[in-house]
């Protein structure tokens, strides 16, 4: 019977992984996997996040089941937290598994309504949009966002292709440090966007992974708060995996702004997609997360973690340029200081990317991502003079 299944496409990041695994050489270099790392090459469990857990271990009660859409407080406290006062009673929350599960929760409600709409990408944008949204069978389209050779937004080609959009559609977002260009839109871009959606009456949906690493975690929170405030029907999804160091722990959520009559319906129909699929969230991760909001202290201590998580990886954007100019004398690289958050795509073409992972050893997602959060004080100067072999003997 198994001989009937197909081969199904896998994740560009995983790939990168396994041939990184599979490479013999003692100095190659792994800027696939997104996941954060400091100074000394280790993922840190934060000290806020120990504090939370201790205090988790103290007071917990019991291990039975949440309801199918989670504590109902950690969603409150979050909300709170990333909408501000746009967040109230009128909203369907639902605790979720990460973000990918409240990504998948939403396709397949979109999916499933009679008159399903497009869901609208930027293209390029992180690589799991297209497998949940088919895996769900919702209709998607994407429009131009990000030029890899020019190194820079195609912002003008985005809202022209938005006009293909009708009322009702979805524009599939992400906040700050886009993935995986680090190329976000300017304060009076993302405003001029909103104008379109509104003006083409098309539901915003925003998708948060990086909050705190752009600005700060209240200033990283702007684009939600300006959504919420401003559509009467809207999507936010959030993981924080990356904010809060729980990449294994799984915490995310769901939130989905409804007009009044629609919310108890909207409410049954998630927690029924829930039930089908993953059923109940763990609850460590939120538990931890919820633990360290609702605590001023722990709060503080958390916040100033990140932001020291933020300065090191705006440091070594910086470091990229600056020893990019200073011992190669060239500026291919610029961009990557003038972009936030962990990735930023490599202005290479597919050729001279194949050759920096089979000439040098340094392993990149398919497309040119590199996550810059994993470059030690040794491992740039290894990129920079790797990307100039490479682009100089194309």
């Amino acid at each position: 019977m198994f001989k009937q299944v197909e081969d199904y496409p896998v994740d560009p990041i995983m790939i990168g992984a396994d041939y990184f695994a599979a490479d013999p050489r003692k100095d190659k270099l792994n800027l696939t996997v997104g996941i954060y790392q400091d100074e000394h090459g280790q993922t840190p469990v934060l000290k806020a996040v120990k504090l939370a857990e201790r205090k988790l271990v103290e007071t917990q009660t019991s291990k039975s089941y949440l309801a199918l859409t989670g504590d109902a407080e950690y969603c409150r406290v979050l909300g709170r937290e990333i909408m501000g006062d746009a967040y109230d009673d009128g909203w369907v929350s639902a605790q979720t598994s990460g973000g990918a599960v409240a990504l998948r929760v939403m396709a397949d409600l979109l999916a499933q309504v009679p008159k399903p709409p497009v869901v609208w990408l930027q293209t390029p944008t992180y690589g799991n949009y297209v497998p949940i949204l088919s895996a769900a069978k919702a209709i998607f389209a994407q429009v131009p966002y990000y030029d890899r050779l020019a190194a820079q937004i195609t912002f003008d080609q985005m809202l022209e292709g938005l006009k293909a959009a009708r009322a009702g559609d979805v524009f599939l977002m992400q906040g700050v440090c886009h993935n995986p260009t680090g190329a976000d839109m300017t304060p009076e871009q993302f405003d001029a966007l909103l104008d379109l959606l509104e003006a083409r009456g098309i539901v915003p949906w925003i998708d948060l992974a990086y909050l705190g690493f752009a600005q700060s975690w209240d200033a990283d929170c702007a684009m939600a708060r300006k959504i919420a405030g401003r559509f009467p029907e809207c999507i936010v999804c959030i993981t924080l995996s990356k904010s809060f160091g729980i990449y294994r722990d799984r915490a995310g959520a769901l939130f989905v702004k409804t007009r009044s009559g629609d919310r108890d319906r909207m409410h049954r129909a998630v927690s029924a997609i829930v039930r089908s699929g993953a059923s109940h969230a763990p609850d460590h991760g939120p538990s931890v997360v919820r633990t360290i909001l609702q605590d001023d202290i722990v709060k503080g201590l958390w916040l100033d973690e990140l932001e020291q998580m933020r300065t090191r990886v705006a440091q070594v954007r910086k470091q990229i340029a600056y020893t990019e100019r200073a011992e190669f004398g060239t500026d291919k690289l610029a961009c990557i200081a003038r972009q936030a958050g962990m990735f930023s795509l490599l202005p290479l073409t597919e050729a001279q990317e194949t050759a920096l992972t089979r000439d040098h050893g340094i392993h990149v997602v398919k497309g040119g991502r590199v996550n810059v959060a994993r470059l030690g004080v040794e491992d740039i100067t290894k990129l920079i003079g790797a990307i100039s072999e490479v682009t100089s003997a194309t």
